[in-house]
């Protein structure tokens, strides 16, 4: 096939001329898709493995992955959703691994090396919510915790979430069902049974995942 665009500008460009650019080895194509999905993967690692450390290696394997696996790429799947496949595949990992140090006693039960700065009455509340999820997560399946982070916080529909997960539409809604129960028991604890749906509009603010393009950009060329 004969590369005939390489000097198109970038940020007109669909997903799928990026993927075709990153086929041809050309890095700023993969910069700018990066770019594009960077917020969305960063907030959903951090969600689910409510841990700043593991959040960024995972982003970083996720847009590695791209760099290696473009040729891969199957077209039944929007780039959104292939990309959100990677997330949700090596964040299940990541659990699956740290649940093997756990056992060992290579780490605690909570994972919560970073929440967000209280700096007044909103933030504190939103810090509080934040702590309360990474507790109810240590009680959740993988399935839960991706379902959790997409469907409630994320806002996406189940059918979406399914073709993310490779799950059907039925165990998406059961996932689902069971980690807003959860929640909900961890809100009993303190008293906050009424707050469900105040504790998620807290919890949606936060959003620590990996912000810094720079950053991720070195990661990403030292990984590929």
């Amino acid at each position: 096939m004969e590369y005939t665009d390489r000097y198109a500008r970038l940020e007109d460009r669909s997903d799928i001329a990026l993927l075709k650019d990153i086929t041809y080895g050309n890095k700023e194509a993969l910069k700018e898709l990066t770019g594009r999905y960077l917020g969305i993967v960063s907030r959903t690692t951090f969600r689910i493995l409510c841990d700043r450390i593991d959040s960024e290696q995972v982003t970083v394997q996720v847009f590695a992955s791209v760099w290696h696996d473009v040729l891969d790429y199957d077209d039944r799947y929007t780039v959104e959703e292939w990309i959100l496949r990677k997330t949700c595949l090596y964040s299940r990992i990541r659990i699956m691994r740290r649940r093997i140090l756990r056992i060992f006693g290579v780490v605690n039960d909570v994972f919560v090396r970073v929440s967000p700065k209280a700096e007044n009455e909103d933030d504190y509340v939103t810090k509080q919510a934040w702590q309360l999820h990474c507790r109810a997560t240590t009680h959740m399946t993988p399935l839960q915790s991706m379902t959790y982070a997409l469907c409630v916080l994320e806002g996406m529909a189940r059918e979406k979430v399914a073709t993310i997960t490779g799950m059907t539409g039925f165990r998406i809604g059961v996932a689902k069902n069971r980690a807003e129960d959860k929640v909900r028991a961890e809100l009993k604890d303190y008293g906050k049974t009424d707050y469900y749906d105040s504790y998620n509009d807290f919890l949606r603010k936060v959003a620590d995942g990996m912000s810094d393009m720079d950053k991720l950009n070195k990661m990403i060329i030292f990984a590929v």
